[in-house]
């Protein structure tokens, strides 16, 4: 019997006819306290099904087999005769059956569903909150073909009741479509743990509606990913400090990576970490040197600045290394290759490039880099290592066409479509930081300033930053330090905000619309 924390079993009557009433039981394991309840099931049938098959049938109710181990939790069958509506359809091999539901031990908004069919069939799970008005507005991806099932749901938030049925789907010997649909079943989420801050949402996310991941640092730590309400729906906690730079969601839709650096004396104790979206699987990766950033390519390889020595003893650069997702590492690229540091001033005993922020673009196979100590980004070829441009600070080749000197210490940012750069600009020396968009003109080496926005009030971010443009045109600032998301107009004005407790920080954000991929 697996040991999650919660456990909620429903078996089905078996005769077509039949009215069936389910307990779902719920078992709390510090208490060791079962509470019954007794669901009347309707069977409803989707209208049209995301499969494109051509028929959809009302679902018939088959057995499904107690456990027979000490664990198992008893199910109240006591009232089964007029609390459900009858069923039209017959079973048939594609049925699911067996269908169990349980919480994650590890994360107790993610639900665990399985199910049986007595021949292979690809199947899915439509779920949601009934109280919302849409109770299966969410659903799952198909699983392959088989007879044993297994989907996560996510994106659930706690301590609520969420509807969820099984469809699943398979073809006779004649190519016609035979799909089966369950009745409506119910479970409830748990509760969040200690450790997680408090989150404050003010106006509404008219620019986003799916989730956003946000590396936590303060008085704890931890990887969590939150709804547009700022309701957490999964999280990690972490319990080694360090700099937790960046968490994605990854592109297999099977787990979340994020990076925990080590203190900048302490590099060699940088890793990678992979946690399975049900929480059960940890598997961390030692990458020594890593720091402040990483990307995730369209093929699952991991692009992440490592440091490197060389030079004086005592110095160092970045490099980018790749991690295949069979774990081969590769440098495609390094500073030391690119510059002599004795014809730069920079430092000559520590890093003198301090990247902290990369992107990848695919459509041109490039990487996007940013430098603190040399005060600027470059981009660079992916196959060749060739730096292709450099804007601002030292290195810097473009004229700023509003005769400024350029851009002020920068963190993250965001390339865009039509050839503009989003910054954001710390501004140590200014006593204020900014976001900044540029329109880049490569080949005449011009940088156009298009709009700026600032925190009303003025806010100093020492340290991280990051910006996103959306669809409607939109933007997206984190102000990493003062603990604070907003969402502005190209007007500058506050549509969304997100705030955390005096003290708490929020590093590099990922915006996804599901979190089973795209």
């Amino acid at each position: 019997m697996c040991e999650e924390r919660a456990l909620c079993e429903m078996p089905y009557s078996l005769r077509s006819t039949a009215l069936a009433t389910v307990a779902v039981a719920f078992l709390t394991p510090y208490s060791r306290t079962m509470h019954l309840r007794a669901l009347s099931l309707r069977s409803r049938l989707p209208l049209a099904l995301a499969l494109g098959l051509a028929a959809c049938r009302d679902p018939a109710t088959t057995k499904s087999d107690a456990a027979s181990d000490d664990t198992s939790i008893a199910i109240d069958t006591a009232d089964t005769t007029d609390t459900a509506d009858s069923v039209d359809a017959p079973a048939t091999e594609a049925t699911p059956t067996d269908i169990t539901a349980v919480l994650s031990e590890y994360v107790s908004t993610v639900v665990i569903v399985r199910w049986h069919t007595d021949i292979p069939t690809i199947g899915h799970v439509e779920f949601g909150e009934p109280r919302g008005g849409e109770p299966f507005r969410l659903r799952t991806p198909n699983t392959e073909p088989s007879t044993e099932h297994e989907v996560l749901l996510l994106g659930l938030y706690a301590d609520t009741e969420f509807n969820f049925r099984v469809v699943t789907d398979s073809s006779d010997s004649g190519g016609e479509a035979d799909s089966q649909a369950s009745r409506d079943l119910a479970i409830t989420t748990g509760s969040l743990p200690a450790g997680l801050f408090p989150l404050r949402v003010t106006g509404e996310a008219t620019s986003w509606s799916g989730y956003q991941v946000l590396p936590l640092q303060g008085s704890s730590y931890a990887i969590a990913v939150v709804d547009a309400w700022g309701r957490y729906v999964w999280w990690h906690l972490v319990e080694q400090e360090g700099n937790l730079m960046r968490g994605v969601l990854s592109v297999d839709g099977k787990s979340l990576v994020y990076m925990l650096a080590g203190p900048q004396n302490h590099l060699e104790e940088s890793k990678i970490v992979r946690v399975s979206l049900d929480g059960g699987t940890v598997v961390e990766e030692v990458v020594a040197g890593a720091d402040h950033d990483f990307t995730e390519l369209p093929d699952g390889t991991l692009a992440v600045i490592v440091v490197e020595p060389g030079g004086n003893p005592g110095q160092t650069a970045d490099t980018i290394v790749e991690i295949s997702p069979s774990g081969q590492r590769t440098k495609v690229w390094s500073a030391w290759d690119s510059w002599d540091p004795a014809t730069l001033p920079s430092d000559p005993n520590g890093n003198w490039t301090h990247a902290n922020a990369i992107d990848y673009i695919a459509s041109e196979d490039a990487y996007y880099f940013g430098m603190k100590n040399l005060g600027g980004m470059v981009k660079i070829d992916r196959a060749s290592g060739e730096v292709l441009w450099a804007i601002n600070g030292i290195l810097n080749e473009f004229t700023f066409t509003d005769g400024s000197n350029g851009l002020e210490m920068c963190h993250q940012f965001e390339v865009q479509d039509d050839g503009h750069i989003l910054f954001f600009e710390n501004g140590d020396r200014r006593g204020y930081s900014e976001v900044r968009e540029l329109q880049i003109d490569v080949d005449r080496r011009t940088a156009t300033p298009t709009w700026e926005y600032t925190h009303d009030p003025r806010l100093l971010v020492f340290a991280k930053g990051d910006v996103h443009r959306f669809e409607d045109g939109n933007v997206q600032v984190v102000w990493s330090t003062a603990g604070e998301i907003q969402n502005v107009t190209p007007e500058g004005d506050v549509t969304w905000q997100l705030n955390l407790d005096l003290g708490q920080v929020v590093t590099f954000v990922q915006i996804v619309d599901s979190f089973y991929g795209p």
